[in-house]
């Protein structure tokens, strides 16, 4: 899904230095396609929606050694496309991300199980620093010092919490 959207915005990208060109059009299925990789609200689709031609007399006297107001349009639209692959690239899509409720409500299942100096040491090690692998290595000691039944218990909880029960029943 991913490289589908990186894609489809890198396709809409080079439209904008097509010889037939049409702003219009064009920004209607940029904002579009937007609105459905990042959601309704984001500000992506809104910044295309705002872009314009300007053929007054002050705006084409102000093009000057920067290249035509259109290509700086055109310029300011592929910043915005090229900012919207790079958030897919680093975050990820917004589908594929879990809503601040459904974490909040996991984290929960999880620390049911576990005493309050566990969860303190558990929290300490995802926010302080070192690489990923380091807190791999730390979280995996947190865990070695767990029983089975508290193990058990949190595997069971987490596939029966709403969205893994749908994610394994397809």
């Amino acid at each position: 899904m991913k490289d589908a959207a990186i894609k489809l915005l890198q396709l809409q990208k080079e439209k904008l230095f097509a010889k037939d060109f049409d702003l219009d059009p064009w920004k209607k299925q940029t904002a579009l396609l937007l609105r459905r990789i990042f959601g309704e609200k984001d500000g992506k689709a809104e910044q295309i929606e705002k872009l314009e031609f300007e053929f007054s007399s002050w705006s084409l006297r102000d093009a000057s050694g920067s290249g035509s107001y259109s290509e700086r349009v055109k310029r300011t639209a592929a910043a915005v496309l090229d900012a919207a692959m790079l958030e897919i690239e680093a975050f990820g899509l917004v589908e594929e991300q879990l809503p601040p409720d459904t974490i909040k409500a996991l984290a929960g299942i999880i620390a049911d199980e576990l005493t309050g100096s566990q969860v303190r040491n558990i929290r300490q090690i995802l926010q302080g620093a070192g690489t990923t692998d380091e807190k791999r290595r730390r979280l995996d000691e947190v865990f070695e010092q767990l029983d089975k039944v508290q193990l058990k218990n949190i595997v069971t909880s987490l596939l029966l919490y709403p969205t893994m029960t749908k994610t394994f029943g397809s």
